[in-house]
């Protein structure tokens, strides 16, 4: 999953940071200890709670390795998918013309 740059805030890698030490470099569901930020296998990353990432009061904002991260993501991306299918299958819009 690729995230859009353009939506979080310009400090969002501080933000992101500030959060990740704050859990001592470990996934806040399962515990996984991720302290090397390079190591592929223990990723953590940062998740919004409420799925909106100009959100980023520390209430809103957990510390998940990222198999917890897609977790907790699935009910969302499942939904946003299937809108989009919907979408697909009902064909381009029309725009009505009134006059």
């Amino acid at each position: 999953m690729t995230w859009n740059k353009a939506l979080y805030p310009t400090n969002w890698p501080e933000i992101a940071r500030r959060e990740k030490e704050r859990a001592m470099w470990m996934c806040e569901e399962c515990g996984a200890d991720c302290i090397l930020p390079l190591d592929t296998r223990t990723v953590l990353t940062v998740h919004h709670i409420d799925h909106d990432p100009d959100n980023v009061s520390p209430a809103n904002l957990i510390a998940l390795c990222a198999p917890c991260h897609l977790r907790a993501d699935a009910l969302w991306h499942a939904r946003n998918a299937a809108i989009t299918r919907a979408a697909k299958r009902a064909g381009p819009t029309i725009p009505m013309q009134i006059g």
